[in-house]
C-alpha cells in the first residue's frame, strides 16, 4: 500500500511539473490531429508503429522514432484521417522528442518520458497546427519467453491554431487538455501491440474520444538486450 501510495504521488507530481513547463517550452510528440499518441514512458532506439484509430471517425497513422542518444529519440508521425460528420478527409503530419526523464529503479517503479512537438493537419479548406507537450509515465512489467506488459498514461497540453475556421473562415488559437492512456504488449525482442485510447479538450482539432490500435516493430540489430 505504501508503494502504490508513493507511486500514484510521484506520477501526480511529474505530471504536474510537466504540465507547468508548456509556455516557456512550447517552442519545442508529434501529434498533429486528434488521435492517441501511443508513446511508451521510454525513449527507443529505433521503431515503427501503424496504427488504426476509431472514435472521431477514421483514421490510420504511421510513426517512426529514431534514437538521437542516450536516452533521447525524433518522431515523425503521418496519416490519412476521414472525420465523422460529412467533414473532408485530410492529411496530417508531425514531428516532436521523446527524452526520458527518470528510468524506474529498486527504489522507484516508474518510468517518465518529456514529449514535445508540433504537428499541422490539412484538408476542407482548413488548416491546423498543435504544438503538444506532456509528459508519459507508465512501468515495464517482465514476463516470460521475452514479452512484456507497458501500462502508461500520456498527458499533454496543446496550443491548437487553425486558419479559416468555423463560419466566419477566421483565424482561431487556443490551449487544450488531453489525456492517454494505453498499454504496450510486447511479443518478442521484435514485435508488439499498442493500445491507447485518448480524451481530447481541443475545440479546434477535435475533442472526441478516441481509439488507436496499433503494431510496432523493432528492426532485430537494434532490439535492446
Amino acid at each position: 500500500m505504501v508503494r502504490f501510495s508513493w507511486c500514484r504521488t510521484s506520477a501526480l507530481s511529474v505530471t504536474a511539473l510537466a504540465l507547468s513547463l508548456a509556455s516557456p517550452l512550447a517552442s519545442a510528440q508529434a501529434q498533429a490531429y486528434n488521435y492517441p499518441s501511443m508513446q511508451t514512458p521510454r525513449a527507443s532506439t529505433r521503431d515503427y508503429t501503424a496504427a488504426i484509430v476509431g472514435g472521431a471517425g477514421t483514421s490510420f497513422v504511421f510513426q517512426w522514432r529514431e534514437g538521437a542518444g542516450k536516452g533521447l529519440h525524433w518522431q515523425l508521425d503521418g496519416g490519412f484521417a476521414d472525420p465523422k460528420g460529412g467533414v473532408d478527409p485530410l492529411l496530417f503530419v508531425g514531428g516532436g522528442l521523446g527524452k526520458e526523464l527518470t528510468r524506474a529503479t529498486n527504489d522507484q517503479p516508474l518510468d517518465v518520458l518529456f514529449t514535445a512537438g508540433v504537428g499541422a493537419a490539412i484538408g476542407g479548406n482548413r488548416t491546423a497546427f498543435r504544438v503538444p507537450l506532456g509528459v508519459s509515465v507508465g512501468h515495464t512489467f517482465e514476463l516470460d519467453q521475452n514479452m512484456s506488459l507497458t501500462p502508461f498514461v500520456h498527458p499533454r497540453l496543446s496550443i491548437d491554431a487553425c486558419g479559416s475556421c468555423g463560419a466566419d473562415k477566421d483565424s482561431r488559437t487556443n490551449l487544450s487538455a488531453n489525456f492517454d492512456v494505453g498499454g504496450h504488449w510486447k511479443v518478442n525482442r521484435q514485435f508488439g501491440v499498442r493500445v491507447s485510447a485518448s480524451f481530447s479538450g481541443s475545440d479546434l482539432v477535435g475533442s472526441d474520444e478516441t481509439l488507436a490500435i496499433g503494431f510496432n516493430w523493432t528492426p532485430a540489430g537494434l532490439v535492446r538486450r
